[in-house]
């Protein structure tokens, strides 16, 4: 099938971001009920797994985290020699200076590895593999037909953006994060393209299941300039406190890299750490999407909020850097909305009633994700649809910029600073340097 140029641009891109969209929410999908297969023969219920953890006894929950990352440590190190020869398998590289190309195997091999890890409770985020499996749907969709290197990379972000869209309930932030993050520029060119992607996706996932924000906070009135000044201070602590927390993701990394062990037992290790905690705490299970929740509604003592942080960072640090595939892009909610609860009850003493518990935990959320991220255009939006509170639109806009700011002044690097940095030592100057 040939056509001319012009009429593939704006007939076939438009039709292809469509289909981007309806495979990337199926792909969630199916991840989804991957997991609450999983879950159920876990637990003997697809609940959440924090709720499952704390049906278990003790040594089970213990346990499982260290068989789950033993064998998400067997898949990858037996799929290894699956790959030989395998294109990328890192949508950043194939999108930003790739050929937009990526190797179905090793996404599989890395969503199977990834699925051992979130099922067995690894404090690691689900929605990584996810939007991997929905940018597999965009690449496998540039084979059907003859593209151009930039229709190619932008058909992929497309998938990126349907993934995100679909595994958030998100399609705004899901434009956003690919503009911001993924290729840390707007194209204007390309929105149509990933608006499509992202609504369709949306779209998908809404008639099959319905859609609705993923958490539900309390009424919030509108903040006043109290209110407004004690938020602000909350944005310049948790700026301060973002580099700190990829510190500790580089720590755990480094750690586990220097033990002379194969892969499946670092991973073991890893799931050892998460499995010590959860013997005490079961929402050290999972990515602390229930936890968010749950503090979004109540306002806990700060010790038991300062104890449930600290841990979290731990069973993150180790999952993470032991090698297991997925995000730390929820549990770095977890922290923001854990050190907004906290930061909230300190301004609280000094100032009685100066911020309602709600409230600083959303916005705690907002301040942490945009300085950890360097993405505070992603964290407003972000936080908007995952919670639906229109009325806190001015706060969270005001201290995303602000923590942002903080954090870039301490040093702080943005959360896929590394990535990029990998891929501009390994391919040509030419590549990176050209604008695209």
């Amino acid at each position: 099938m040939h056509l001319p140029p012009k009429l593939r641009h704006l007939v076939l891109i438009p039709l292809f971001a469509a289909a981007c969209g309806v495979l990337g929410a199926l792909l969630v999908l199916c991840f989804q009920a991957a997991l609450h297969a999983l879950a159920y023969l876990l637990g003997g219920h697809a609940s959440g797994l924090v709720e499952i953890a704390s049906r278990l006894a003790p040594w089970q929950r213990a346990l499982a985290p260290v068989l789950g990352g033993l064998l998400a440590g067997v898949v990858l190190e037996q799929g290894r020699h699956l790959l030989r020869g395998a294109a990328a398998g890192d949508y950043l590289e194939a999108v930003r200076v790739g050929d937009g190309h990526l190797s179905l195997r090793r996404t599989l091999v890395n969503s199977l590895s990834s699925l051992c890890t979130v099922a067995s409770g690894g404090s690691i985020g689900r929605e990584g593999a996810m939007v991997a499996l929905s940018a597999q749907g965009g690449s496998l969709l540039t084979r059907l037909l003859p593209m151009s290197l930039p229709q190619r990379r932008r058909l992929v972000a497309c998938g990126i953006a349907a993934g995100w869209a679909a595994a958030y309930h998100a399609p705004v932030s899901a434009m956003v994060f690919v503009c911001e993050v993924v290729w840390r520029r707007l194209d204007a060119r390309s929105l149509p393209a990933l608006a499509l992607a992202a609504l369709t996706a949306s779209l998908t996932v809404n008639h099959l299941f319905g859609l609705s924000p993923l958490y539900q906070p309390p009424p919030l009135p509108a903040p006043g300039a109290l209110a407004l000044a004690g938020y602000c201070l909350l944005a310049l602590m948790l700026g301060a406190c973002a580099p700190l927390f990829l510190l500790l993701m580089e720590l755990g990394r480094r750690a586990f890299a220097g033990l002379p062990w194969r892969l499946p037992l670092r991973m073991a290790l890893g799931g050892a750490a998460v499995g010590c905690l959860a013997w005490f705490w079961p929402q050290m299970w999972g990515n602390g999407y229930s936890t968010v929740s749950w503090l979004l509604g109540h306002q806990p003592a700060w010790q038991l909020v300062l104890t449930l942080l600290l841990c979290k960072l731990v069973a993150t640090a180790a999952t993470s850097g032991s090698g297991a595939v997925g995000g730390i892009f929820t549990p770095m909610l977890f922290a923001g909305a854990a050190c907004g609860a906290l930061a909230g009850q300190l301004l609280n003493l000094a100032l009685p009633g100066c911020l309602p518990g709600g409230g600083a935990v959303l916005v705690g959320m907002a301040a942490f994700l945009a300085a950890t991220a360097q993405a505070p255009l992603l964290a407003v939006a972000m936080l908007m649809e995952l919670t639906g509170a229109w009325s806190m639109l001015l706060p969270v806009a005001l201290v995303a910029l602000l923590a942002a700011r903080v954090g870039r002044l301490l040093g702080g690097r943005a959360l896929y600073h590394d990535e990029t940095e990998g891929v501009r030592r390994r391919l040509p100057g030419r590549w990176w340097g050209r604008r695209r």
